[in-house]
């Protein structure tokens, strides 16, 4: 993989797929971590195997020649000034991962820094950058990029899969609450933090929603690529890796049309709708046609392998770090 320099990168574990696709090239990526005492909420490498990546307690954050911050929250950006002492955009280089559909507000939301020209946000689909209020930031979009898990889809599963960090909080958002419809003729398994919680009986899910928990990759596609069909319920989130790796496995997918996700589907990989019942049926349609799904699956992955390769969401974003480092 070509780049000017190899540079030094900060860049906090916010999200764990997106960090581990993007701590997967030529750089060296310094995570901050906090010790005991320090009121920050960075979590380091979590055990994560990440070759480029080192884990850095934020007392010593200092110590490093740092090139690029990569900001991700709003919070990020006073963390930088009390860790490094620097001024994000002013004493050193930085750029805004907008990694979120707006909000509160789906068109009047307006950018942590929309009034910064110093700090470009990088979104991660055209949709977010649509919908943000921008302001004056320059911004650019990288859509993500995945490392190939393979092709594992089995579908010996009668059963649809779905992937939604803490499913009862996030509720509407996420689209929990059509998990009850969307599982009367065929059971749905949820992976994922909290998924644990619908099976209890204040969730209204009990039965065939079966709350499976937080399990790591690659057991965790082994599991999933095992069911016959993978369900996309979210409402208002950006488009979901977990998404994206399930056209990988080479999966079907059923999804809800909002946000992205109707862009990123072809109809020859599965069923978008608004209509929930239409949804409903083209899960059970599914799951009663093995071959059917299967070829759905092969679309899914072929579809993701040219759009959401590894390799190029790397690429573009060597462009964006050299282009944004000091010289």
């Amino acid at each position: 993989m070509q780049t000017d320099h190899q540079r030094t990168v900060l860049v906090w574990h916010v999200h764990g797929s997106w960090t581990e696709s993007f701590v997967a090239g030529p750089h060296r990526y310094l995570v901050p971590v906090a010790t005991a005492g320090e009121e920050d909420d960075a979590r380091g490498l979590m055990g994560r195997n990440w070759p480029r990546a080192q884990e850095v307690p934020l007392h010593s954050l200092r110590e490093h020649d740092i090139d690029l911050v990569v900001l991700q929250r709003p919070e990020d950006l006073a963390a930088t000034y009390l860790w490094l002492g620097l001024r994000p955009g002013v004493d050193i280089p930085a750029v805004y991962v907008e990694h979120n559909a707006p909000r509160p507000h789906p068109v009047d939301s307006v950018h942590p820094v929309a009034g910064r020209r110093d700090i470009p946000i990088v979104h991660v689909t055209d949709y977010n950058r649509l919908m943000w209020d921008n302001g004056i930031a320059p911004t650019f979009v990288i859509d993500h990029g995945v490392a190939d898990p393979g092709h594992l889809y089995t579908g010996d599963v009668a059963a649809a899969a779905t992937m939604i960090n803490e499913p009862l909080r996030r509720w509407r958002t996420v689209g929990a609450d059509l998990l009850a419809e969307l599982s009367r003729s065929v059971p749905v398994d949820a992976w994922g933090m909290g998924t644990e919680e619908l099976n209890h009986d204040r969730a209204g899910l009990t039965g065939k929603v079966r709350g499976k928990g937080d399990v790591a990759a690659p057991q965790l596609w082994r599991h999933v690529a095992r069911r016959r069909v993978y369900l996309h319920t979210a409402r208002w989130t950006s488009l979901g890796l977990s998404l994206i790796e399930a056209m990988y496995l080479g999966m079907p997918v059923v999804a809800v049309a909002s946000t992205m996700a109707p862009l990123v589907v072809p109809a020859q990989a599965g069923v978008v709708s608004a209509d929930v019942r239409a949804l409903a049926r083209a899960v059970e349609g599914y799951v009663r046609d093995p071959a059917a799904a299967a070829a759905a699956g092969k679309a899914a992955r072929d579809y993701a392998v040219e759009h959401f390769a590894l390799g190029r969401f790397l690429a573009e974003w060597n462009d964006v770090i050299d282009d944004h480092c000091r010289k």
